[in-house]
C-alpha cells in the first residue's frame, strides 16, 4: 500500500510539473506574439508620405468651404498667365484640396463683371478695373498682386534711345487707343517735365502699334514688359532700350487677382488655400521657366512659342519682388499711388480708402 501510494503522488507530481512547463511556454508563447503585434504597430505609419507632406504643406488650413473653383483670367494665354496653369498641371491645386479651372478671358472689364456677378469666383485683371468697380459700387476686393512692380514701359531702338521722360521730345510715340498708359500719358509727361507739344503721339489699334514699331515708323512705343518686350526683341533680332514708367513716379501694380465679397465671405478658408497654392506655383513657375514653357505649348500647342514663353515667364519674375512676403502681397503705399495717379488723370473721381478695395487677409 504504501509503495502503491508512493507511486501515485509521483505520477501525479510528474503531471503537475510537465502542466506547468506546458504553460510556461505557452505564456512565453503569447508573449512574444503581443510583443511583435505592438512592434508592428508603433513601425506602421500614421499616415503616408504623401499625407504628411500635404499636411505640412498646406500649414494645417482649415478644409476649404468648396473645392472646385473658377479661375478667370483677362486675356489669352500670354507667359504671364503660365503660373496658374503650372499650379494646375503639376498638381498644386489638388495638393490645397482644390480642383481650379483656369480660364482664358477676352479683358479685364468683363473678367471683372462675371467676378462680381459671382459667375466665376477669381478673377485677374490690372490694378486698375477693380478700383473704378469699387467706386461704381461693385462688391469686389483686390486679394492678390503677383507684379508688385509696374510691367508698363516704352520701348526705344539703341541707336535712337529713349533713356528718360525727357528724351521723348522731338519723338514719335505709338501706344494702345485704349490702354493704361494712354489714359495718363498726359500726366506722366506733366510730372516728368516733359513738354507734351514736342512729342508726337500716335494712338491707334494694338495690331497697328506693333506693326509701327516693328517697321520703324515710330521712336518709341508703349507695351508690356512681360509680352511685347521680348517679343519685340525676338522678331527683331536685337535689343531694345527699356524705359520703366515705374522708375519715374508711375508704378501701377499689375496681374491682379479679384473676388467678390460675396465669395470672399462665404469661402475664406478657399481662399487661403488657392492663394497659398498659386504662391507655390509662381515660385515654381519662376525657377523652371522652360519647363513652365514646355508646360503651356502642351496646353496650348498651336499658340505658344517655348522660346517666348520662357523669355516671358523671366520678365514676370523680374516684377514680382516680395522680399520676405508670401508671392501675391499686397503693398499698402503701392497701391495708394496706383489710386492717386488714376484720380489724377481723370481714372477715378477720387482716391478711395485702401480697405475699400483691398485685403491681405487671406493670406498664411
Amino acid at each position: 500500500m504504501n509503495q502503491g501510494g508512493f507511486s501515485v503522488r509521483k505520477a501525479f507530481c510528474s503531471l503537475v510539473v510537465l502542466l506547468s512547463l506546458v504553460l510556461v511556454f505557452v505564456g512565453c508563447g503569447n508573449g512574444e506574439t503581443k510583443e511583435t503585434s505592438r512592434s508592428e504597430t508603433s513601425q506602421a505609419p500614421s499616415a503616408s508620405p504623401s499625407s504628411e507632406s500635404a499636411t505640412a504643406s498646406t500649414g494645417e488650413l482649415p478644409p476649404p468651404e468648396k473645392s472646385k473653383l473658377t479661375l478667370r483670367l483677362n486675356w489669352k494665354f500670354k507667359g504671364e498667365f503660365a503660373p496658374f496653369f503650372v499650379t494646375k498641371s503639376k498638381g498644386i491645386f489638388e495638393k490645397y484640396g482644390l480642383d481650379v479651372d483656369v480660364l482664358e478671358g477676352t479683358s479685364s472689364v468683363q473678367t471683372l463683371q462675371v467676378v462680381s456677378q459671382n459667375k466665376d469666383d477669381i478673377g485677374v485683371t490690372s490694378t486698375v478695373e477693380p478700383l473704378q468697380g469699387v467706386e461704381k459700387g461693385m462688391g469686389v476686393k483686390i486679394i492678390a498682386s503677383y507684379m508688385s512692380r509696374s510691367p508698363i514701359q516704352i520701348l526705344s531702338f539703341s541707336d535712337n534711345p529713349i533713356n528718360t521722360p525727357k528724351d521723348l521730345e522731338g519723338k514719335t510715340l505709338a501706344t494702345s487707343i485704349s490702354s493704361t498708359f494712354t489714359n495718363v500719358y498726359d500726366q506722366f509727361l506733366s510730372v516728368n517735365g516733359v513738354d507734351a507739344s514736342k512729342v508726337k503721339l500716335v494712338k491707334v489699334e494694338t495690331g497697328a502699334r506693333n506693326t509701327l514699331f516693328l517697321n520703324k515708323e515710330v521712336d518709341g512705343v508703349a507695351v508690356f514688359s512681360t509680352n511685347e518686350y521680348p517679343m519685340f526683341e525676338e522678331k527683331l533680332g536685337q535689343k531694345l532700350t527699356p524705359l520703366y514708367m515705374a522708375d519715374f513716379g508711375f508704378d501701377i501694380a499689375g496681374l491682379t487677382l479679384v473676388a467678390s465679397d460675396k465669395f470672399l465671405q462665404d469661402n475664406p478658408n478657399a481662399t487661403k488655400r488657392l492663394l497659398a497654392a498659386l504662391a507655390e506655383g509662381f515660385r515654381y513657375t519662376f525657377d523652371h521657366p522652360e519647363e513652365a514653357a514646355r508646360i503651356a505649348k502642351g496646353i496650348f500647342p498651336d499658340t505658344v512659342d517655348e522660346k517666348l514663353t520662357a523669355e516671358q515667364i523671366k520678365r514676370t519674375a523680374e516684377l514680382a519682388i516680395f522680399g520676405d512676403k508670401p508671392i501675391g502681397w499686397l503693398d499698402e503705399d503701392n497701391l495708394k499711388k496706383t489710386a492717386e495717379v488714376l484720380a489724377n488723370s481723370g481714372m477715378l473721381k477720387e482716391a478711395p480708402n485702401p480697405s475699400d478695395y483691398y485685403t491681405n487677409g487671406f493670406f498664411q
